[in-house]
C-alpha cells in the first residue's frame, strides 16, 4: 500500500510525541461492536463459505535477515528487514480467533521513517479454497530465498503452496512506472500488493506502487496484466478493489502534498484520492473524487458503494462514507484509527479492520458496524 516513504517518517514523529492512541469509534445511526481483538496490523479481510471471517495480518514485522547488496533496495524507507511473522487467522460469529497459518514472509522498514510493516495484505475465496496475497516477501523486503517471495497462495490442510510467483512477475513485468528514469525514491522492486478479489470468474490483485491491476490464474498460476493504471490516470497509489454487476471498482490512497519551508507534509491536503471504474465493456472512468485515502470498498446488498478513508497522518481520522451513483459521498462512521480494510459479511453489516498498520503489536482489531 506504499506511496508512503516520507508519509512514515512524519508517522514516526508523530510516535516519537505518543499520540498514536485507539480513537473511540462514536456514530449515531450505525451500532458498533468490537468483533474481534489482539490483531497484528490486520488488512484484507473475507468470508468463508462456512460464514466465518478470515483475516490477513502483516504481522509484526521483519526481524534480522537483510539482503542489503544482494539487490535494489528501496531508497525512501528501506533497507528492509525480513521475517516470518504474517499470518492469517479465522473468527468465528462467536468472536472467538484461531490461526489458520502463520510464519510467512513479512518485512519491516526502518524504525527511524516508522518502521512500515506488510505481511499479508488479503484473502480471498475461490469456492472452497482459501488464498492468501504475501506482500512482505521478496529479496527488496529482506528474503533472499525465492521461496519468500510475493505471491499468491492457497492454504489447506496440508499447509501452503504457492500459486502465482509475483515478484518474479514484477520484476520482468514493471510497468510504466518500472521504465521511469531516474526511478522514484519509492519505487519498490518486489511490489507491495494490497488487494485480492475473486469475480465474474477471474481472480484480480492490485499493485499499489507501481499502479498495477493483474489477473492470476488460480489453478495455472498464469498471471496477466488487466490494465496499467499509473500509465492511464497517473501516479495515484491504486489500493482497493470491489465488484459489482461486471464491474470492477478501483480505490486509491493518493499522494504525500509537502509544504515548502520547512518540507513536512500537508495534512488537509495530502492523499487525495479517488475511485475509478472499470466496466465490463472495457471502459474505465473516475468514479468519484474528493476522497482522502482510500484503502477499502464495499458494496450492500442495495449496490450502494462504501469507501473506507484512512489518512496515515493522524489516528481517529479514518472514516467509512457512502459514495452515490454520481459521486457524492457522506460519511457514516468516523473517528476511526488507521482502518485498513472493509468487506459486508454475510448478515449485512461490514466488518472493519482497525489498527490496520501504525500501531503496537495486539491493538489491532476488527470492527462490527450494523446500519
Amino acid at each position: 500500500m506504499r506511496k508512503m516513504g516520507a508519509a512514515a517518517a512524519a508517522v514516526a514523529m508523530l510516535l516519537a510525541v505518543g499520540v498514536l492512541e485507539t480513537a473511540t469509534v462514536r456514530s449515531a445511526a450505525p451500532s458498533v461492536t468490537v468483533y474481534a481483538s489482539g490483531l497484528n496490523d490486520p488488512r484484507g479481510l473475507a468470508f468463508g463459505p462456512n460464514g466465518h471471517l478470515y483475516v490477513a495480518e502483516a504481522g509484526s514485522g521483519g526481524a534480522d535477515t537483510s539482503t542489503i547488496g544482494l539487490c535494489d533496495q528501496v531508497a525512501a524507507i528501506g533497507p528492509f528487514v525480513g521475517g516470518f511473522t504474517g499470518r492469517i487467522v479465522e473468527i468465528a460469529p462467536n468472536g472467538g480467533v484461531a490461526e489458520v497459518v502463520s510464519g510467512l514472509p513479512s518485512t519491516e522498514a526502518r524504525p527511524d521513517v516508522g518502521g512500515d510493516k506488510q505481511g499479508v495484505s488479503a484473502v480471498a475465496f475461490v469456492g472452497n479454497e482459501l488464498l492468501g496475497l504475501v506482500a512482505g516477501g521478496g529479496c527488496s523486503h529482506g528474503h533472499a530465498d525465492p521461496n519468500s517471495n510475493n505471491a499468491v497462495v492457497t492454504v489447506d490442510r496440508y499447509g501452503v503452496s504457492q500459486i502465482a510467483d509475483l515478484s518474479a512477475w514484477l520484476l520482468a513485468n514493471p510497468g510504466a512506472k518500472g521504465a521511469e528514469e531516474p526511478r522514484n525514491p519509492d519505487y519498490e522492486p518486489d511490489g507491495t500488493w494490497y488487494s485480492l478479489l475473486f469475480t465474474n470468474g477471474r481472480l484480480y490483485a492490485t499493485e499499489p506502487n507501481h499502479g498495477l491491476l493483474v489477473s492470476v490464474h488460480h489453478e495455472g498460476g498464469d498471471v496477466e496484466l488487466v490494465r496499467d493504471l499509473f500509465s492511464e490516470f497517473g501516479d495515484h497509489t491504486y489500493t482497493a478493489l470491489a465488484a459489482d454487476r461486471g464491474d470492477l471498482y478501483v480505490g486509491t490512497l493518493g499522494q504525500i502534498v509537502w509544504n515548502p519551508a520547512p518540507p513536512i507534509p500537508d495534512v488537509n491536503e495530502s492523499f487525495a484520492a479517488g475511485i475509478y471504474r472499470l466496466s465490463r465493456n472495457g471502459q474505465a472512468t473516475q468514479f468519484a473524487s474528493g476522497l482522502r485515502a482510500v484503502l477499502g470498498l464495499a458494496f450492500d446488498q442495495q449496490h450502494q458503494l462504501y469507501a473506507l478513508e484512512s489518512p496515515i497522518f493522524v489516528p481517529g481520522t479514518g472514516r467509512l462514507v457512502r459514495v452515490s451513483e454520481t459521486g457524492n459521498h457522506q460519511t457514516v462512521l468516523g473517528g476511526l484509527t488507521f482502518p485498513s480494510a472493509v468487506v459486508r459479511g454475510p448478515d449485512d453489516a461490514f466488518y472493519i479492520s482497525e489498527c490496520g498498520y501504525h500501531c503496537q503489536p495486539g491493538e489491532g482489531r476488527i470492527l462490527r458496524v450494523k446500519f
